[in-house]
């Protein structure tokens, strides 16, 4: 593997980590087959909604939207996909009734194990799979491109509106991250290609022909961004510290946008999933020193609040700091660790089964043609500079990637 010389065995331990929590082929397509099915059974004959779905839209959001997604952790089968359901509101429907009558029309979703309906969405569980629903009221023309209000309506509390543009924080944060060159994209794919992975799936009765665009295609093209890269590895490692935890975790777009903040370092993808939790805990550390809590901006739409619900206590905001800390600690020792200390290392970061197989996957890779392992004990474990590249000038006004980003489609009338 072509990686430098002063970190090289715990980058590509990381790597290997990072594509034991990335889905195979064939959880993408069931996953993608169950977002077609969206148009479809929100309006056959009995469903509550079929009348008020003439110019709907309905489009991917958050991880998948950026090329971020991975299985949970706590429950190592599990993975998200968060849609947006984009309709006008009907005359006279408070805004409770908007999720209670969507709620209603997801009843009879072919393989759903249980239907919930959320605060803000209607949450259709599956086997291996959670899909989150939004409903989103357009906001009146002219608009920002898909600007719109979520419903908030808690069971306790009072019912509001909130503004949002998920599509244009998505279309920033991938004119934000650094493009990966071709190097590193090679590498990464060639060890894609040698992994096994186990499919969640064995069957699935879903067809994909309705009248709607697909998913943005997991071949997302900043998926292997470093600061991608270092966004998925935190965000497995909090899934796994907050598994048992009865307090709420910060959002995850929160740590998107800290993601794209965060500079290209150079020094590789242990530096950047470093420099990544340093960020956030110094933001921490500034919100319980100054008692200013964190009121994360869309940059999209400023009037956006992204922790509107996060923190809801000093508490919650120390609990992260300190995982954090714990985070950089451990990452540090791993560098100075032999391999099989840093092996436990990462069983604590990441959960045990992901590092026995990226163990196995890291092993196989730093062999050399003649079978025995370039391991050296002791030395550090990081990508070579030569394998990623700064963004190109003026890409965050004019990212390529952009109209790969959202698909839309109006549903099937």
């Amino acid at each position: 593997m072509p990686l430098d010389n002063t970190s090289e065995n715990l980058d590509a331990l990381l790597l290997a980590t990072l594509l034991e929590i990335e889905l195979s082929d064939r959880d993408r397509r069931v996953a993608t087959k169950r977002y077609h099915h969206i148009p479809e059974h929100l309006q056959r004959p009995s469903s509550p909604l079929r009348d008020h779905l003439d110019d709907a839209v309905v489009y991917a959001q958050g991880s998948r939207a950026i090329g971020a997604t991975i299985v949970h952790g706590a429950d190592e089968d599990r993975f998200d996909l968060d849609a947006i359901l984009e309709f006008p509101r009907p005359q006279g429907w408070s805004i409770s009734r908007v999720l209670d009558e969507l709620y209603k029309a997801f009843e009879g979703f072919p393989d759903v194990q249980h239907i919930e309906r959320c605060t803000r969405c209607v949450q259709l569980q599956f086997a291996f799979m959670h899909l989150d629903v939004t409903p989103m009221d357009p906001a009146a023309e002219p608009r920002i491109e898909r600007v719109g209000a979520i419903y908030h309506s808690p069971d306790v509390g009072v019912d509001e509106l909130f503004s949002v543009n998920p599509y244009g924080f998505a279309r920033w944060f991938n004119s934000n991250v650094s493009q990966p060159s071709q190097a590193f994209q090679k590498q990464l794919k060639d060890m894609r290609e040698r992994m096994v992975r186990r499919d969640r799936f064995v069957s699935t009765t879903f067809r994909a022909d309705t009248e709607i665009e697909d998913l943005p295609v997991e071949t997302h093209p900043f998926r292997d961004a470093p600061q991608v890269i270092a966004l998925k590895l935190l965000k497995r490692f909090l899934n796994l510290r907050y598994a048992e935890r009865k307090v709420k975790r910060p959002i995850s777009v929160y740590l998107s946008k800290a993601a794209a903040q965060v500079p290209l370092n150079l020094n590789g993808l242990c530096s950047q999933l470093e420099d990544l939790a340093g960020t956030l805990r110094q933001k921490m550390v500034i919100a319980i020193e100054t008692n200013e809590w964190p009121a994360e901006r869309n940059p999209a739409l400023m009037t956006e609040n992204f922790n509107d619900r996060w923190p809801t206590s000093i508490d919650e905001m120390v609990l992260f700091r300190d995982d954090l800390h714990h985070l950089v600690y451990e990452l540090q020792r791993a560098r100075r660790s032999e391999f099989v200390q840093t092996c436990d290392i990462f069983k604590d970061l990441f959960g045990e089964t992901v590092t026995e197989g990226a163990v196995r996957s890291y092993l196989a890779q730093a062999s050399n043609p003649t079978g025995k392992s370039r391991f050296q004990p002791g030395k550090g474990f990081l990508a070579a500079p030569a394998l990623v590249s700064s963004a190109r000038p003026g890409a965050a006004n004019t990212p390529k990637a952009a109209p790969h980003s959202f698909h839309t489609g109006k549903l099937k009338k």
